[in-house]
């Protein structure tokens, strides 16, 4: 079989995961797992601690990934018949994870009180409850 070679770049290429996508002439622009499922996910709420401490009481792989934002640490999970994704990124002002399911349910109280009893945590380790576009002014920070 014949090696075939792929050329480099152009000079002028941006790369494809750089903000403001589209504007300059790279054709491509990449997205991460994370943006491509993300916006189907069903936000139930904001945990006031990171990702990892979860992740280790429930001995669960932290994947890391990147938006348009930031980098990010995630992990996907089912817990009691809810399916659970948290995820926190680096650059937020406050350390907060937020809580999602990746499926959306009626039940979204219950899910997010099966996920405090099994970690072990109480009612004070949430900072809001819901979705964002409910959410007070500056209850994530800036």
């Amino acid at each position: 079989m014949t090696e075939i070679e792929v050329p480099g770049p152009e000079p002028d290429w941006q790369p494809a995961t750089q903000l403001p996508y589209y504007t300059g002439k790279n054709p491509a622009y990449q997205y991460s797992v994370w943006e491509h499922s993300a916006p189907l996910f069903q936000m139930i709420g904001v945990l006031a601690l990171p990702v990892r401490p979860v992740a280790q009481r429930l001995r669960l792989h932290v994947e890391r990934s990147w938006d348009g934002l930031d980098e990010l640490d995630v992990v996907l999970f089912q817990l009691r018949g809810f399916s659970f994704a948290i995820s926190k990124h680096d650059g937020s002002a406050v350390c907060v994870s937020y809580v999602w399911l990746t499926q959306p349910h009626e039940q979204a109280d219950k899910a997010l009180d099966t996920l405090l009893e099994v970690v072990g945590i109480g009612e004070d380790a949430v900072a809001f409850r819901g979705d964002a576009r409910d959410a007070p002014a500056g209850t994530f920070g800036a």
